[in-house]
């Protein structure tokens, strides 16, 4: 016996082309245009009102602050999922819960679990690199607005992550397994888009190169979880905690949320070929945690079926 993959929830409902360009219309560009329509206005009332009254104009340093980037970034996420979730259930005719598993609920366990397997990992390299090198990090640590980057963090990043593994590990993953039984092809080709989308995150060349090759194996990785797994929770809990991590904990200056008042701060120069490995090693640990005694469940992603049984043992070792 068998039962439907994860890369089959999309088989069965409407999957014309014009309905994921629609999807990926409203679901990107649409956000970031919402956000827009929502803060010009009032940027400009502000502007209006600093000149009537000849007071400084607070516009501008609310738009330079990385705190109220990292707000925007929120707004955005949780427009960008209830679009998305608008579009699965009424352009695609199919539940939302399909992008996240085969069954009827959110495992919320799974998710818990994801997270902390990566925070730990994260956190024991991160002591490592800091005993080899401490001098490339600096603490700056900011009583005054760490509080509100924790509580901006632990609001935004659940919806900015969740939103990404909906869309790619989900979403678009399905999307191409809809042309394909392979599950190698639609793993390879979202962690491709997903790293090259991350380009633009470096301040210069090499940075940008150095964080698409880590985002790719972090998409390999997610990927490979998802599939093996046959669902999406311990995806989304490990891309939440990797965002939560690296802008409260061990922040970089070079990365795409850098200028956040994080308890340390990385200005060490980019070097892809050192920090790739090193980032490949945490991603191997993540594996190995992960589908630990469980090697049938991760030989998945080459099958186009998950047998029962892995059901049953699946569902026992949350």
């Amino acid at each position: 016996m068998s039962r439907i993959t994860f890369l089959d929830n999309a088989s069965g409902s409407k999957n014309s082309w014009w309905r994921y360009f629609l999807t990926i219309i409203l679901t990107w560009p649409g956000p970031l245009a919402a956000t827009a329509v929502i803060f010009i206005p009032i940027f400009i009332i502000l502007s209006v009102m600093a000149v009537a009254t000849n007071t400084p104009d607070i516009s501008y340093t609310a738009a330079s602050n990385p705190l109220f980037e990292l707000l925007l970034t929120g707004i955005s996420a949780a427009i960008s999922i209830l679009l998305l979730y608008i579009c699965i259930e009424f352009i695609h005719k199919r539940k939302f819960i399909s992008l996240i598993n085969t069954a009827s609920k959110v495992d919320w366990p799974r998710i818990l679990k994801g997270a902390g397997i990566w925070f730990v990992i994260l956190t024991i390299g991160s002591l490592i690199e800091l005993m080899i090198d401490p001098s490339s990090v600096k603490v700056t640590f900011n009583p005054n607005t760490f509080i509100f980057l924790l509580i901006l963090s632990l609001m935004v990043f659940p919806l900015q992550a969740s939103f990404e593994e909906l869309f790619f590990r989900g979403y678009l993953m399905q999307a191409v397994g809809v042309l394909t039984k392979k599950p190698i092809i639609p793993l390879l080709v979202t962690s491709i888009i997903f790293a090259a989308l991350h380009f633009w995150n470096g301040t210069d060349t090499i940075g940008s190169v150095d964080i698409v090759l880590q985002v790719f194996i972090i998409g390999i990785t997610l990927g490979i979880i998802t599939l093996g797994e046959n669902r999406l929770e311990t995806a989304m809990g490990v891309h939440i905690a990797n965002n939560i991590f690296v802008s409260v904990v061990a922040n970089t200056a070079d990365g795409g949320f850098n200028g956040l008042p994080s308890i340390l701060t990385s200005y060490g120069t980019p070097n892809p070929v050192t920090d790739v490995p090193i980032f490949a090693l945490y991603a191997i640990a993540l594996i190995v945690v992960v589908f630990w005694n469980k090697k049938d469940m991760l030989f998945n992603i080459f099958r186009d079926t998950v047998d029962v049984e892995l059901d049953k043992l699946e569902a026992k070792e949350i």
